[in-house]
Order: structure tokens, then C-alpha cells, then sequence
């Protein structure tokens, strides 16, 4: 079954689908079969368990009224569309209508097909005792592919005099022998009816016949309108949507709108308020900056004050210093050349000690010191 699409639900509990069409419309408008009233006007005319062609699946309430009300045997609806087959089919079961099957035909091989099980299965339908053809059917020559079926004297038609080609469909018709039998509205029930030959019409019935024909034109022009103010309703109720679902929208951005221009006054009224704080720190710190500036150079001037008052003790002081290292190199030349004396004098001695005469002295002394200690 057809999902995510509403429902249309008509006055008996039948659901069918919400189709973008002016049967749709007028459905969702009546809330009631398409062209009830005709419905009901043709009924009594319809012979008990018939079988009935509908060779427009979109008058597929029609089908459904024509098996629930019509008591119809049979009512084969005829579509090429593999979409549209499979939406009209799941129509007849969603509403338990057994009476109903759904083919899809071949009109130039006369083959006609039922899907079971996504598999395609030749048929060959019953006989028809109405065979019901709207203006789109009409339009699109279905109604040649049935000459067969117009030589069975027992067929009725229920055509839509609208078609654009109804003048065409007229003459087949009359070559046919079928005769308009009942009328409701642009809706009527054409049956074979042999007719004695008609004397030669004087000029008030040539009249009458071309005025005729002229409110023949009249009605197809009147249905015309009426399906174009159909299709306008329809694309204003789209257009409708369309706006209201662009004005929710709309709403929508301009609340977000709203609020992202409430969270940026915050942000600049947050951003102010730390700029005023970064501001007033800045104040202090330059303040304090100042305050420093001025200490520093109270310091400073001080200092200098001071440096001032000390400036002659520390010239005496520099040319004390100047002397002092001045003294110092004298002694650091005296120390040289002391050191160089010692040097030479420690050299001397060495030798001296280390003479042969020296050591002889001192094993003497060393002898004497001995025999001393000894006489002792």
C-alpha cells in the first residue's frame, strides 16, 4: 500500500488515495463520490451483474460505486502507468472490492495483463455491457480500440460529451448506430438503436441541429472553465501551503533572528562592560605608573643631592687612591728586585752547603758534639 499519503475518506468509510486532481479536489470538497448525482441519475438504466470496462483508472470511486451499488459481476479498470496501477489496485483492496481487477492493457495487440506476484499474466476479459470512458479517454482514442465491442448491440457507452473530440467520437458513433439514450449534465448513456431512415430535414431542424451542436461546444467550453478554475483552486490551495509553510519559515528565522541580535546586545553589553573595567585598570595603573615617575624622580634627585655633597670627598678619595697605587707600584718594583736578591742569595747558599768543605765541617762538628756528650 501507498505510504506517507493522506487518505481520502468519502461518506461510506471508502478510503482511496489523495491524488493532486480535480476528482480529488471535488472529493475532499463534497466529502462524496465524483459526480454523485450522475451516479445516481444512471443507475436504474445499468442492468443487475454487469460488466462494466472503466478505461480511466482515475475514476476509480466510479468503479468502486459501480460494484458496491451497480452490483456489477465484474468491473475491469484499465491502466499503463506501473505507479498509478499499483496506487488504483491498492484502492480496491484497502476497500475490499473483490468485484474490482485491474489489467494493464496492450491495445494494439489486444493482450491484457494482471500482476500476480510482480509477475505479468496474460487475460482475456468478459464481455462488456457498459464501458464507461471520461474525456481523458475519450481524448486519447481509446473509444477506436473498442469498435469491436460498439457491434455488439448490447454494449452501452458512458461518455463524456467535454472531450475536445467529441465531434469525431459523434460520427463514430452514428456510423455505429448508438444513439444518446439518457443525458445528465455533460455525462451520458449512448445504446444501439436501429432507426428508420428520416425524411430530409426542412431548414428550422438544420437550425435546430446546428444549435445544438453550438450548445454541445457551449458545455465543452463551460467544462473546460470549470477544469481550468479547478487546476487554478488547486495550485492557489499549493500556492497556500507553499505560503504558509514560507511564513512559518520565516517566522522561524526571525525568532532565531531575534535571538542572535539578543545574545549580540549581551555580548556587547558584556564586552562594554569589560572594556569600561580594562579601562578603569588601566587608569590605575598608569596612576600608579605616575606615582612611581614621581618617587623615582624625587629618588633620583636626591641622589644626586647627595652625590653632589660627596663630590670633593670623593675626588680626595680618587686622588688618594691614585697615589696609593702609585705607592703600590714602588713596592710591587722594590719586591721585584727584593725577590730576585733572595733569590740569588738562596742560590749561593745552596752551592756553599753543598761544598765538600762544608760537609767536612759538619761531620767534625757532629764528631765533637758526640765526644762531648760522652765525656759528660
Amino acid at each position: 500500500m501507498t505510504k506517507n499519503r493522506a487518505l481520502l475518506k468519502l461518506s461510506d468509510n471508502v478510503k482511496l488515495n489523495k491524488n493532486k486532481d480535480l476528482m480529488a479536489a471535488e472529493m475532499t470538497r463534497t466529502g462524496d463520490y465524483y459526480q454523485k448525482d450522475v451516479l445516481e441519475a444512471f443507475a436504474a438504466f445499468i442492468p443487475e451483474n454487469a460488466v462494466i470496462y472503466v478505461m480511466d483508472s482515475q475514476f476509480v470511486s466510479h468503479a468502486i460505486y459501480f460494484s458496491k451499488y451497480y452490483h456489477a459481476s465484474k468491473v475491469y479498470l484499465f491502466e499503463k502507468n506501473h505507479v498509478t496501477y499499483k496506487e488504483v489496485r491498492n484502492d480496491a483492496k484497502r476497500n475490499k472490492v473483490v468485484a474490482i481487477e485491474c489489467l494493464k492493457p496492450d491495445w494494439k495487440k489486444r493482450r491484457f495483463h494482471r500482476m500476480e506476484n510482480g509477475k505479468a499474466v496474460t487475460i482475456q476479459p468478459e464481455a462488456p455491457q457498459l464501458i464507461h470512458l471520461g474525456k481523458q479517454a475519450l481524448e486519447a482514442g481509446l473509444i477506436e480500440s473498442l469498435a469491436d465491442r460498439l457491434d455488439d448491440s448490447q454494449t452501452m457507452l458512458w461518455l463524456d460529451t467535454e472531450a475536445l473530440n467529441f465531434e469525431e467520437v459523434g460520427r463514430l458513433l452514428e456510423a455505429k448506430k448508438y444513439r444518446v439514450f439518457q443525458e445528465s449534465g455533460t455525462n451520458a448513456l449512448y445504446t444501439f438503436q436501429e432507426v428508420a431512415p428520416e425524411p430530409e430535414e426542412d431548414e428550422h431542424q438544420l437550425e435546430m441541429k446546428i444549435l445544438e451542436r453550438l450548445d454541445t461546444y457551449k458545455r465543452q467550453i463551460d467544462g473546460l472553465k470549470q477544469e481550468y478554475e479547478g487546476k487554478l483552486a488547486i495550485i492557489q490551495a499549493e500556492q497556500d501551503e507553499k505560503h504558509v509553510v514560507l511564513e512559518a519559515k520565516y517566522k522561524a528565522i526571525a525568532q532565531k533572528q531575534a535571538k542572535v541580535v539578543k545574545e549580540h546586545q549581551q555580548k556587547s553589553a558584556q564586552s562594554a562592560k569589560e572594556t569600561s573595567e580594562a579601562k578603569q585598570l588601566v587608569q590605575h595603573m598608569s596612576d600608579a605608573l605616575n606615582a612611581e615617575r614621581a618617587v623615582n624622580y624625587d629618588l633620583n634627585k636626591r641622589i644626586f643631592t647627595l652625590l653632589e655633597d660627596e663630590k670633593p670627598v670623593l675626588l680626595t678619595m680618587k686622588k688618594r687612591h691614585t697615589q696609593q697605587v702609585k705607592e703600590i707600584n714602588n713596592l710591587k718594583k722594590e719586591n721585584t728586585v727584593l725577590t730576585r736578591k733572595l733569590a740569588t742569595m738562596t742560590e749561593k747558599y745552596t752551592r756553599l752547603n753543598d761544598t765538600k768543605v762544608i760537609k767536612m765541617m759538619r761531620k767534625y762538628w757532629k764528631l765533637k758534639k758526640s765526644r762531648r756528650l760522652r765525656n759528660d
